[in-house]
């Protein structure tokens, strides 16, 4: 490309970054449109899974009291508030996988406005473009589009960042005092987690203190109210910490690094855009690398909130250590928020505020999420289709009226949703907490099946000792390879008799009878 060309487009690209610098509106209003639109695909079309399917039947109940008292077999860590806005939502539209995760999908649109607005205070609108498309090319846009409260905790923690940003501003103070404290609660309202997000604020604001000298005692009460509502969360969060010493996922030192993996590794092509761009723009528009130096940029305080969002996977892994010794990825999820500030701000800084770079950037992203979205809708599109044959190949292979213990949780609560009645009333879970102990190491999935699917979901769960002192013959479905299977193994070593019936892809379907060669198998029917 030679010179001329290469200052055209250059031009061209300038009056992109100049026209979203001016019509900030429309962008946001174009973002929006992007987002709803793919993300509501997703919604619409994704089957709901395991945990999904807890959100669908506890928000079902009649009555917010019942709620409480599922929550209250500890089974379901998560407090009622996340379940109130899921029952607004299904009375609002109807009982749908949309209205189910509309919050989500909200709360997660929220988070990125109130990023766009948090950095485009501080630099040109161009890079608070890239704080608010940032979260939507990593791992924690799956959770745009799932009904559990992790979209609602993102939204609500971007709203208490962005209204401490105000107040540390003196805007409307006595206002976003309010909304700290307001956005705080219903986070940690909807999941028990969210209290992390105290410590990037605190942190911040202690920063915030130590420059100005002095205290702001208001701060601290809007963050001291935020987590006020725990209080009254006590006896659900005691009754899940029963949960705590066997449950499913054991928190670990090398669960830092693998969040952040999970997190930043479908990111990867546009933190390399970055990169290319910061080695290679300047030079080629003969620009030099100190221009936009000593642009403004975010203030230390804000700085140390970035970093501190940033730190919760840190601070959750090294709590959950020495508290519960449970944790997964998404209890940490926030620290998106962190990552988005620090490479928006680092995109200014790195492309010496560069207008026409930023819109590359900004273009590009608009791509990468757009290719996202495709794929995961082709994923989704494949998971309904092996959902249908599953239920095609039980219905071919499983013949007759023998029960049909599926060996995995998740796997049991797909077929009894979206299953066929001929199929569905034949699915049946066999329990056993001790078995799960015994075999898997935990048994946090078992205790919960007997204690909230059985008597508060009504599902056919049976406890498998009992099942099994009645002599039946019956057939077991799943992956033997499953992390939540423990039935094959038992089964196979408690000498039981075991036929091979079918396989469908990693799933294998048994005959299983009371002991070796006590049946005689009939052939399947084809």
């Amino acid at each position: 490309m030679n010179a001329h060309r290469l200052l055209q487009l250059h031009g061209v690209l300038e009056n992109i970054a100049g026209r979203i610098e001016q019509r900030k509106a429309w962008f946001v209003a174009g973002f929006s449109l992007l987002y709803l639109t793919v993300t509501g695909l997703m919604a619409v079309r994704k089957p709901l899974w395991n945990d999904e399917l807890y959100t669908l039947y506890i928000a079902r109940l009649p009555n917010i009291s019942d709620v409480w008292d599922a929550l209250a077999t500890g089974a379901e860590q998560l407090p009622p508030f996340f379940y109130v806005l899921t029952r607004a939502s299904l009375a609002l539209f109807g009982t749908s996988e949309l209205a189910l995760r509309l919050p989500e999908m909200i709360g997660f649109w929220l988070m990125g406005l109130c990023l766009f607005r948090f950095v485009s205070k501080r630099v040109p609108v161009s890079y608070g473009c890239l704080a608010l498309l940032f979260p939507l090319v990593t791992g924690a846009y799956y959770y745009a589009s799932e009904a559990r409260p992790y979209g609602l905790v993102l939204g609500f923690s971007g709203l208490a960042l962005l209204c401490w940003q105000a107040v540390a501003d003196g805007e409307a103070r006595l206002l976003s005092l309010a909304g700290l404290a307001l956005s705080l609660a219903a986070a940690v309202s909807c999941h028990y987690h969210a209290v992390f997000v105290v410590v990037p604020l605190a942190l911040a604001e202690v920063v915030r203190s130590f420059v100005r000298r002095r205290w702001d005692l208001q701060v601290w009460t809007a963050l001291g109210l935020g987590v006020a509502p725990l209080l009254a969360f006590l006896p659900l969060i005691q009754r899940a910490m029963e949960y705590s010493a066997t449950f499913w996922s054991k928190s670990r030192w090398t669960s830092i690094p693998e969040f952040y993996y999970s997190l930043l590794a479908p990111a990867v092509l546009p933190l390399m855009t970055l990169l290319v761009l910061g080695a290679t723009y300047p030079v080629s528009t003969g620009a030099h690398h100190d221009e936009g130096r000593n642009a403004p940029g975010l203030r230390l305080h804000e700085l140390a909130a970035a970093v501190g969002f940033m730190a919760i996977p840190i601070v959750a892994v090294t709590l959950s250590m020495l508290v519960t010794g449970a944790f997964t990825d998404r209890y940490a999820l926030p620290a998106v928020l962190g990552c988005s500030i620090v490479f928006a701000t680092a995109a200014h800084r790195l492309l010496c505020d560069r207008p026409a770079a930023a819109a590359i950037l900004t273009v590009s992203f608009c791509g990468f999420f757009l290719s996202l979205g495709i794929k995961s809708l082709v994923n989704i599109a494949e998971t309904r289709e092996a959902n249908t044959q599953t239920i095609e190949f039980l219905r071919s292979e499983g013949g007759g009226d023998l029960p049909i213990a599926v060996s995995d949780q998740h796997a049991f609560m797909t077929l009894t949703h979206y299953g066929s009645r001929d199929i569905t009333s034949r699915v049946i879970y066999l329990a056993d907490p001790g078995k799960a102990l015994h075999y898997l190491g935990h048994d946090s999935v078992e205790k919960g099946t007997l204690a909230l699917l059985k008597p508060w979901f009504h599902l056919p769960i049976e406890e498998y000792g009992q099942f099994l002192a009645s002599g039946r013959s019956f057939l077991v479905y799943g992956n033997p390879g499953h992390f939540l299977n423990w039935l094959l193994s038992d089964l196979t070593v408690s000498g039981r008799y075991l036929e091979v019936r079918g396989r469908h892809k990693d799933s294998l379907l048994f005959l299983v009878g009371p002991s070796q060669n006590a049946i005689r198998s009939p052939a399947p029917r084809r």
